[in-house]
């Protein structure tokens, strides 16, 4: 474990005029020392006690000296919480992680300010709980403008962040999307208080008291029917090329199982043979040397690769992605809201259909465990039955009972 010391310093090479010198907090860990400037806080050479590292009186009931000690402490509590944090995790720290997190704690004072900080900060660290990928990064970074767009382009000290601006927040999004979306934003605004007080910036408790729920339905995808009546949309060749590479995208998901983040970093490198294999890009920060995602190739979904005339999809943005694919939904005749994920979904719960094994199909979609798996196998269950009472209601039908005629003698 690093040690640490937080003291109060001076200068001795710069006494000023009047035997006054600029007070400093000596900050050491290991061999490192940093001196840290306390802002408009003098104080006479003769009236610091070296040994003992803090103020005399200049004067009997001085009035300053409470004031001027109330500043260091305080300063020097923002330092040495900063080091805590690091001790109940058993962590090592260097001075760069001690500066890093006072500077979290000056940038603090408002809320988006501090989020858009915090956004970079967490890319790079190397804290396991605090990282976050390049693709979660931009998806919080949609939800901090979506936050500064409902405070009308202002931003507010964090404080002020509480749960009824929180449920205000929540109710202004709903005019827009989905209560699923709406449960994400405002999981990113709590994350990121909670990130706050971790790193020792005030915040007040009571954003907890807003609550909002996931609805707990079924993933969407595409039955047979549907994914027929895009595939041949596809084929007419009719589509303008933005739609026509964004329709070979999702398809080629759709028989691949891509998620939307590698479908975007798609290079033709990547196929061997009859199957693709690739590091996917929830792996590359894992702690374990990553393997490779091998998914076999169909010769349906070979064709979408051979009609590539560039190294990737060339896919637009997400939301772009997305809103041409609503566009192709309704083009092509299809009632659901289709997006990147839909293709994901659509390829795993034909799998469950198959009868192919759950630890084959969680292997193929790359999932850590068979558990998260187990909803395409529910989905499957739940349709083959709804297939089966296709059947009865088309051949069944209500037979009357033969009754024996009563004989009478």
């Amino acid at each position: 474990m690093s040690e640490c010391t937080v003291q109060l310093w001076y200068n001795k090479q710069r006494v000023k005029k009047g035997d006054i010198v600029s007070l400093y907090l000596q900050i050491i860990v290991g061999r490192q020392h940093k001196a840290v400037k306390l802002k408009n806080l003098k104080w006479p050479v003769d009236r610091f006690d070296w040994e003992k590292k803090k103020l005399l009186p200049r004067v009997k009931g001085d009035p300053d000296l409470m004031t001027f000690n109330a500043v260091i402490e305080r300063e020097r509590n923002k330092y040495w919480g900063i080091v805590m944090n690091f001790v109940k995790e058993d962590r090592n720290f260097t001075m760069d992680d001690i500066l890093k997190g006072s500077n979290l704690f000056r940038s603090g004072t408002n809320f988006c300010e501090f989020m858009a900080q915090a956004i970079i900060d967490r890319q790079k660290t190397k804290v396991k709980k605090d990282m976050i990928k390049e693709r979660t990064a931009e998806i919080q970074s949609g939800t901090m403008r979506k936050f500064q767009s409902f405070l009308k382009g202002k931003d507010l000290p964090i404080t002020r962040i509480d749960g009824e601006l929180l449920e205000a927040f929540a109710e202004d999004l709903r005019k827009e999307v989905t209560e699923n979306t709406v449960w994400m934003r405002i999981q990113h605004i709590k994350s990121y208080l909670s990130y706050a007080t971790r790193n020792n910036v005030a915040t007040n408790p009571d954003y907890k008291r807003c609550i909002v729920s996931m609805e707990d339905r079924d993933p969407v995808w595409l039955e047979e029917d549907e994914l027929n009546k895009l595939l041949d949309l596809y084929w007419t060749n009719s589509l303008s090329d933005v739609n026509q590479r964004n329709l070979r995208a999702f398809l080629f998901a759709s028989f691949t199982g891509l998620r939307i983040s590698d479908l975007t970093r798609w290079n033709k490198d990547w196929v061997k043979d009859d199957h693709i294999s690739f590091i996917p890009i929830k792996r590359r920060k894992s702690a374990k040397p990553p393997k490779p995602l091998i998914i076999p190739l169909i010769p349906e979904a070979k064709g979408f690769i051979k009609a590539l005339t560039a190294e990737t999809f060339e896919l637009p943005s997400d939301q772009k992605y997305n809103e041409g694919l609503k566009v192709l939904a309704e083009k092509a005749g299809i009632n659901k809201k289709i997006t990147s994920h839909v293709a994901r979904h659509t390829f795993a719960t034909w799998l469950a259909t198959e009868g192919i094994p759950v630890a084959a199909i969680s292997k193929l979609l790359g999932h850590k465990n068979t558990q998260t798996t187990m909803i395409y196998v529910h989905i499957a269950e739940d349709y083959l039955a709804m297939q089966m009472m296709k059947l009865q209601s088309r051949f069944g039908r209500e037979r009357k009972q033969k009754t024996t005629p009563t004989l009478q003698y």
